[in-house]
């Protein structure tokens, strides 16, 4: 197997580094991450701009650009010859639970493996203090080792693992995708100038905590799977009768 590890956190997180360990097991794996820190960068690609990548180490490369630029690059590249047969986006630095994933760069990269032909995996941890990269590295060898052993198709599936011991896992549980209760503000500051400024949030994010979605199994100490579609279509509305 040849799988592609990347992220949204940048080439130094510690997420990637854990998860590389994990990856490696179960064949050639191969980083392309960005330089630097990209998160809630979406679905962007670098179109203006071109991209410049180094090679840090063996099989280690640091792209200038986005998360999605990486997966692109790396395919349509063809670093390491052979086409890749899974692509994995984390582990990220953060839940991407509910409406997260329209803005998450992790689950984007996953997302662009999945748009170019390859199964795709997105994986995220939901605290952002002190997370527990090395426990969630090994719980996705267990969520691994079962989607190869059932031999698993043209999957897209975006991952969250609850900030616990694996010990306090409760279980895996297949979500579907949450909501949130959008409650964020526009804070105004000013600079040194005088000029004004503003920045967007200010308060904790609030979800909808509804049983058998994501939001609901990461509350309660379980590994959320949620599969995923790229397909956008409000089936439902295409009966309607407007022209």
């Amino acid at each position: 197997m040849k799988i592609l590890l990347t992220n949204d956190d940048g080439i130094q997180a510690k997420g990637l580094v854990d998860l590389y360990e994990i990856l490696s097991t179960f064949g050639e794996t191969i980083i392309v991450a960005p330089e630097y820190n990209q998160s809630t960068k979406s679905h962007s690609i670098s179109l203006n701009t071109p991209l410049r990548v180094r090679e840090t180490q063996k099989n280690k490369y640091a792209l200038l650009g986005l998360p999605a630029d990486c997966v692109n690059f790396a395919i349509n590249s063809k670093i390491g010859k052979k086409p890749f047969d899974l692509v994995v986006s984390g582990i990220n630095d953060g839940a991407n639970i509910g409406d997260d994933i329209n803005y998450s760069g992790t689950v984007a990269a996953a997302r662009e493996g999945f748009l170019h032909g390859v199964n795709s995996i997105a994986i995220s941890i939901a605290n952002k203090k002190n997370p527990k990269y090395k426990d969630c590295s090994i719980y996705f060898k267990t969520i691994l080792d079962k989607i190869i052993s059932i031999k698993l198709k043209s999957f897209f599936l975006n991952i969250n693992y609850p900030n616990v011991v694996n010990d306090k896992i409760k279980g895996i549980k297949m979500t579907k995708q949450g909501s949130r209760a959008y409650g964020q503000t526009i804070v105004p500051k000013k600079d040194p100038r005088g000029n004004q400024y503003f920045w967007i949030g200010g308060s904790d994010l609030t979800y909808k905590s509804k049983a058998g979605t994501d939001i609901h199994a990461i509350k309660n100490n379980y590994i959320s799977v949620t599969p995923l579609i790229t397909d956008y279509t409000d089936s439902k509305r295409l009966k309607l009768k407007l022209w």
